[in-house]
């Protein structure tokens, strides 16, 4: 029995030809060839990666931040800095009617006040070197009123080491220890190199190495700038464009957006509790070195303060200058060793309890998360990782917290 092709009615039975004609033509044109699968029909779980996978993309991403530092480091201080400046470039907008002049005049201001801290933190490094000869006179006749006696402790310690070298090495040669006491003391012809000529190539590798270094920051700071006031001056426009980049979906450009004036309210947050904290460092210091009847005791606040722009870091080299400077007042190892101790507890009370309390309670962070994120940072990115490592953290967090396949991270991160 041969099988009919079924044949489909298009026509209603109460339907004229002419009729039935426009619609079969109006229902072929509104039904596709391929009918798509239903908006509302279970896609099924997302696929995800293995272990292994995820692995070699974290260090993939960690590889690519080490080796693309020179170029990346200014990219995210100048898109900080135009995050930072924005208002004020939206209130000199307001009076001179121009988006132009009102951005040069935010970074005009910005380099201004850098300029005359940096101004400041110079001129008391350079008087420090100044005063280093003195230092290490003072230093020397120290060493030499507190010379240990002829049967000290250390002394016969050093013996002892000694003695034992010479015997290690004659087992292991086969020579007698009076001849390795022999090769050990060589003829007075034989110059060796003094203390003072190890300074000199000290000091001359130091004023290379530190006139490299000021002019990759002058080189680095200037593309920051250079950055910001590109991004500042696009204005609305360019964030219409990067919030384009996520799509059409009005939501994910909903949520990019979202991201972007989070992020960009948490940094000038992070720049509030840093001059917050800093100006109580450098109040702290001044009233220290005042009290302790040392000279350029301002000064030496306004040091600290941008000292502890760096965390940990700048902290560090704060105590071994407090401490050269009071030693070189004072003349006694006590009263350096006190100041030191006074500017460790004070950093530590104020640089990371009281900053780590304002930042968590303004950006909701765990403590852990952002010592360990600041770590991280400062291990791939150097001084500028330390420098900006808090803020790109607080990025980090806003970032996960708007994204639906890293939310996870972001409850990891949270207070």
């Amino acid at each position: 029995m041969a099988l009919e092709p079924t044949i489909l009615d298009l026509h209603p039975p109460d339907a004229t030809p002419a009729q039935g004609g426009a619609q079969v033509i109006a229902t072929l044109r509104a039904r596709p060839a391929y009918a798509a699968p239903s908006a509302t029909a279970p896609l099924g779980p997302p696929p995800r990666s293995s272990v292994s996978n995820t692995v070699l993309a974290t260090l993939a991403v960690v590889a690519a931040l080490w080796w693309g530092q020179r170029f990346l480091v200014p990219v995210a201080a100048g898109l900080m800095l135009a995050m930072l400046v924005a208002p004020m470039v939206i209130v000199f907008e307001r009076l001179v009617r121009s988006r132009t002049a009102a951005t040069l005049l935010s970074l005009s201001v910005f380099i201004a006040f850098s300029g005359a801290a940096s101004w400041a933190f110079g001129g008391q490094i350079m008087r420090m070197a100044d005063r280093m000869p003195q230092m290490i006179q003072l230093l020397a006749d120290n060493l030499a009123k507190n010379r240990p006696d002829a049967d000290s402790v250390l002394k016969r310690a050093r013996d002892a080491l000694v003695q034992l070298e010479r015997a290690a090495q004659s087992v292991a040669t086969g020579t007698s220890p009076r001849t390795q006491r022999a090769l050990r003391n060589p003829p007075a012809a034989a110059s060796t190199p003094s203390i003072s000529d190890g300074a000199t190539v000290l000091v001359r590798d130091t004023a290379v190495s530190g006139s490299t270094v000021l002019m990759k920051f002058a080189t680095d700071l200037s593309v920051i700038v250079f950055i910001a006031f590109f991004v500042l001056a696009g204005g609305e426009r360019l964030t219409a464009r990067f919030v384009n980049l996520w799509g059409r979906s009005p939501r994910g450009r909903a949520r990019a957006e979202r991201a972007m004036r989070e992020t960009a309210r948490q940094i000038r947050l992070y720049a509030g509790t840093l001059l917050v904290t800093n100006t109580v460092i450098g109040v702290g210091v001044w009233l220290a070195f005042w009290a302790a009847g040392l000279p350029d005791a301002g000064t030496w606040g306004v040091t600290a303060a941008l000292l502890h722009v760096v965390p940990y870091l700048g902290m560090a080299v704060l105590v071994v200058l407090g401490a050269a400077e009071t030693f070189l007042a004072h003349g006694t190892f006590t009263a350096a060793l006190g100041m030191a101790a006074y500017l460790v507890m004070l950093s530590t009370l104020i640089g990371t309890v009281m900053t780590a309390w304002l930042h968590g309670r303004n950006a909701k962070m765990n403590p852990a998360a952002v010592f360990i994120g600041l770590v991280f940072w400062g291990a791939v990115w150097g001084v500028w990782g330390l420098f900006l490592g808090p803020a790109l953290i607080v990025m980090i967090k806003v970032i996960a917290q708007n994204s639906r396949t890293a939310h996870r991270a972001a409850r990891l991160m949270q207070g």
